[in-house]
This record gives C-alpha cells, structure tokens and sequence, in this order.
C-alpha cells in the first residue's frame, strides 16, 4: 500500500548498491521491460561504467534509468533504460527523475541524448515529446530482431524542454 501523506521524491545517482537495493532495481527494471533487459551481470558495469539513478517516493526505490556514453560522440549519451514502478506511476515521479538526468548532462559534458520507444508506446512518445521536447530521429526496424521496432529520438540542450 503506498504512503501519499507528504510524499517526498528524491533523485541520486548511485555507484554502490547493497543486495536490497539491487533486487530492488532489478525488480523495477523486469515489472517493465521483462526477463532479460537489466540483470546481476548488466547492472554492475552500468554502475561502474555509466550512470544510473534511482528515483525513491518516501525513501522507498520506485524508479530506474541507466545511461552509457556513445563513443563515436562524446556529446552524446544514450538512455538504455528507464522504468517506474506501475503503481508510483501518474504521480510526477517519472517527470522529477527525467528532468533531473536532462539538468545533468550539460554539466557532464553532454549536449544530447537518445533513446529509442516502441512505436505503440504512445505514452512515453507523448510525454518525451511534448514535455520535454524530444524529437523522433529515425524509424529503426527490427532493432530488437524481428517485429520489434523502435522510434529512436533525440534531445538537444537548450530546445524546447518544459
């Protein structure tokens, strides 16, 4: 049962994860994108080598996104994940986390990111969009193998975030 008395929503990036914290991540990450996106081997070297945050509503992990450099621009950043938990879901958690990793990539060196939707997601197409901005780049078929397309899209420093 969720506790909304004064709900408090903080955004960390962390580096190092107790046992707790990682099976609560992992869990975050498989209630939205399923078996096989982020594990126990994945999860360190995106703690070591890139950047994740975890988004927490009273202290409780409800929230994740990992993030890796794109080595052919090293103003580019690509987001390779970003999940929140369904029932802390509609209450801005999302919102507070997504700009907060949009704030802290110019001060990193990084003037873009990417990220790729599915096509039917017309959720997060609305909300990348038009609360922050972000453009589709290009339509990539197949990119996850057969029939599973992706809309990679782009945000730029300094355009038309909210």
């Amino acid at each position: 049962m969720m506790d909304v008395r004064e709900p408090k929503i903080t955004v960390e990036t962390v580096h190092k994860i107790d046992d707790e914290l990682r099976e609560q991540m992992l869990a975050i990450d498989e209630e939205a994108f399923g078996a096989g996106s982020l594990n126990e081997w994945s999860l360190p070297p995106f703690l070591h080598y890139g950047r994740v945050y975890v988004a927490r509503f009273n202290g409780l992990p409800v929230g994740i996104a990992e993030l890796i450099r794109d080595w052919r621009d090293p103003e580019m950043a690509y987001l390779y994940g970003y999940a929140i938990k369904r029932e802390y879901q509609g209450y801005g958690i999302g919102t507070i986390m997504f700009r907060t990793i949009l704030e802290g990539l110019p001060r990193a060196g990084f003037q873009r990111l990417q990220l790729t939707v599915h096509p039917e997601n017309k959720i997060a197409l609305h909300i990348y969009q038009n609360k922050f901005g972000m453009k589709k780049v290009e339509f990539i078929k197949d990119y996850y193998g057969a029939g599973e397309d992706r809309w990679l899209m782009e945000w730029k420093a300094g355009a038309n975030e909210e």
